[in-house]
């Protein structure tokens, strides 16, 4: 299912969220009406195996599970395209949704105006190569639609020891001990993830770190990589890196912003009203500037 958020005036411009692992499109419903009150078209869709309407919870596909979370990324965009052909569009993908996003930036870049990576950080080949071996070793037990949670357990493994002695196992999320308990509270957050998720989704990270990869994002897109200094996934170290090789591969549109203390979901921080602003701002000059 999309959902779609309409301005009451004349639209500007088109955004399109991809969410993340673990959570589902409604979590951005404040984020959107936002952006609709300042004159965007905002759509959203839930990635197979998450949301209320999965028939298998945790799970992409028996094949080709990425490339089909780009393809699915596609048809939404076509179709809103459809009523709105001559908006620029911005692409807003957050921690696996912006690997979702930079992938489809890869195949589909001259469709976008613009692209904003949150909670993000660059892949190390080297660690993606021992949780795919790990993912392999659990795997022995396990079909690709069964649920591992030691497998669950290696890859969060280190996630909230910056935040210990901690409130919950999620306070990595953010400091907004609210916006925690709703996330712990939510029977669509949190999983499962199967082991093919983790197959394909480890499978999406390691082709994307090589700059040869993401040579094949235009050069001229203006990229927005943001997220809070704190976040365990990016951080200021990821995020630095994930703009380092970007810088390197000649996008000369590249803009960095990291918000001190914030932890991983900046639309759900203590100062997500600047954040709002802030995204919706640039969004709305870098678009412009594209077009």
């Amino acid at each position: 299912a999309v959902s779609i958020y309409e301005p009451g005036t004349l639209a500007i411009g088109i955004i399109q969220i991809l969410h993340g692992l673990g959570e589902h499109a409604a979590r951005y419903r404040r984020f959107a009406t936002a952006a609709a009150g300042r004159g965007f078209v905002v759509c959203t869709h839930n990635h197979r195996g998450h949301g209320s309407t999965s028939a298998h919870p945790g799970f992409f596909a028996a094949e080709n599970g990425w490339q089909r979370l780009v393809g699915d990324a596609l048809l939404v965009q076509e179709r809103v395209c459809t009523s709105y052909p001559e908006l620029p569009v911005t692409l807003l993908g957050h921690s696996m949704g912006s690997y979702i996003a930079q992938h489809f930036a890869m195949n589909h870049g001259p469709r976008l105006s613009a692209l904003v990576l949150s909670g993000s950080t660059w892949p190390s080949r080297a660690q993606v190569l021992v949780a795919r071996l790990l993912r392999s070793i659990v795997s022995l037990r396990y079909t690709q639609h069964a649920h591992s949670p030691l497998l669950d357990k290696l890859l969060f493994a280190d996630f909230n020891k910056r935040f210990e002695p901690a409130r919950t196992g999620l306070d990595w999320l953010s400091r907004d001990e609210h916006e925690v308990d709703l996330y712990i509270n939510d029977p669509l957050c949190g999983g499962p993830y199967t082991t093919g998720l983790w197959r394909d989704l480890l499978r999406g990270l390691y082709e994307l770190g090589s700059d040869n990869a993401i040579t094949r994002v235009p050069g001229t897109l203006p990229i927005l990589i943001t997220g809070g200094e704190l976040d365990p996934i990016g951080g200021d170290n990821g995020m630095g890196k994930l703009a380092m090789h970007y810088a390197q591969t000649g996008h000369s549109r590249l803009k960095v912003r990291i918000y001190p203390d914030g932890r991983h979901e900046m639309l759900n921080e203590t100062n997500r009203d600047e954040v709002t602003n802030d995204w919706l701002n640039w969004i709305a000059e870098s678009a412009r500037i594209r077009s």
